[in-house]
C-alpha cells in the first residue's frame, strides 16, 4: 500500500510550533528546519498508530480478489493466486470476500481497478459494485451482498484499490457519505463520523518536535512518554486472518 498524493496540509501549523516552542511569531531562518521536524514527526506517529494523520490518497495492490471459502476441499481447488492472499478462516459469505483498508479513517474507496481473466482493465466503483465499511477499524469493502467479486487475471498487482484516508486539520471536522444509488442493496443509508484529529496526536507530535528541536543529535528517537500519547490511538486488528 503506498500513497499516491501527498498531504493536503500537516495537522499541525508552524505558528502552533512556535507558540509551543516560545519562539516568536515573526518568519524565522529555522522556519523550513521546524516544518521538516513536523512532517517527520506525523510521519513517526502514523507509522506507531498506523493510522494517517495528514489526508491524501492511496493505493493498496491484490493479486486477486479474495475467493469465497465455504470448505476446506473448496479453498483446495482455487487458482495459485488466491494463496498470495490473505485467508480468512471463515464459512461465512462475507467475511471471507472481505478487503481490509489500512491507514484510517478511511473516507472513500474512489475505485477498484482490476484486470479481468482477458487481460482488460475494468473498474468497480464504490455502492454500486461493492459495498465500503467505514465504521470498523480497519475499514472494509465488500462485493453487494449476495454477490462475489470478479475472477481476475493471473498477474501481479491484478487488483488495485484506490482510497481515500486521513484526519481533517479541524477537530471538529464531520464526514458524512450517503450512497450513491437512490435505493441501496443492502447497505445502511448513511455513515457519519468525526474525523478531525484527535487532540492527543497533536499534543504528541508538538512533543516530539520539540524534543528533536532540543535534541538535534537524537533526532529520529522517540520517547516513551511521547509514544505512549501515539499508542493511545493505535490501531490493532486482532482478527487479521479471520473475519
Amino acid at each position: 500500500c503506498r500513497a499516491t498524493s501527498p498531504p493536503a496540509a500537516e495537522p499541525v501549523t508552524l505558528d502552533a510550533v512556535r507558540s509551543f516552542l516560545n519562539l516568536p511569531p515573526i518568519p524565522l531562518a529555522a522556519d523550513s528546519f521546524l516544518a521538516m521536524l513536523v512532517t517527520a514527526a506525523r510521519e513517526q506517529a502514523e507509522l506507531i498508530t498506523g493510522r494517517c494523520l495528514a489526508r491524501r490518497r492511496w493505493t493498496m495492490v491484490l493479486d486477486a480478489f479474495p475467493y469465497w471459502i465455504d470448505t476446506i476441499q473448496s479453498g483446495l481447488a482455487y487458482p495459485p493466486s488466491f494463496y498470495s492472499l490473505p485467508r480468512y478462516s471463515t464459512t461465512l459469505w462475507n467475511y471471507s470476500q472481505q478487503i481490509k483498508i489500512p491507514y484510517g479513517p478511511v473516507l472513500s474507496v474512489d475505485a477498484i481497478r482490476w484486470v479481468d481473466a482477458n487481460g482488460n482493465e475494468q473498474v468497480l466503483r464504490q455502492d454500486w459494485d461493492f459495498v465500503l465499511d467505514r465504521i470498523s477499524e480497519p475499514a472494509r469493502v465488500f462485493p453487494l451482498p449476495g454477490g462475489n467479486w470478479p475472477p481476475a487475471h493471473y498477474t501481479p498487482n491484478a487488483v488495485q484499490v484506490e482510497f481515500t484516508s486521513g484526519f481533517d486539520p479541524d477537530p471538529d471536522a464531520v464526514h458524512t457519505h450517503s450512497p450513491a444509488l437512490p435505493s441501496p442493496m443492502g447497505q445502511q443509508d448513511v455513515s457519519t463520523f468525526v474525523t478531525g484529529i484527535p487532540q492527543m496526536l497533536i499534543v504528541g507530535i508538538l512533543n516530539l518536535v520539540a524534543f528533536w528541536f532540543n535534541n538535534r543529535g537524537v533526532v529520529g528517537l522517540v520517547p516513551e512518554n511521547i509514544e505512549r500519547l501515539f499508542q493511545q490511538h493505535m490501531v490493532i486488528d486482532f482478527a487479521g486472518m479471520r473475519g
